[in-house]
């Protein structure tokens, strides 16, 4: 099992930040994670956790991008 299976970016419901959250339990579509900041328990449905992981990578990615090319005007 590698990193991507037991962490993903979150948006911590107690902490109000994204950051990253530790699966304790799978149990169908539903995880248990928790917080690495504030060390709250949450449950979420799968699809929604790994759509928030998505979209943080997509946006780190694009700020990447940029900072390899700051003079592009997109």
């Amino acid at each position: 099992m590698n990193s991507q299976d037991t962490e993903h970016i979150f948006l911590c419901p107690k902490c109000g930040i994204d950051t990253l959250h530790y699966i304790a339990k799978r149990k169908q579509d539903v995880v248990g994670i928790i917080c690495s900041h504030c060390h709250t328990p949450s449950l979420v449905r799968t699809e929604i956790l790994s759509y928030h992981q998505l979209k943080w990578e997509e946006e780190l990615r694009q700020i990447l991008n940029h900072l390899e090319d700051p003079f592009d005007e997109h």
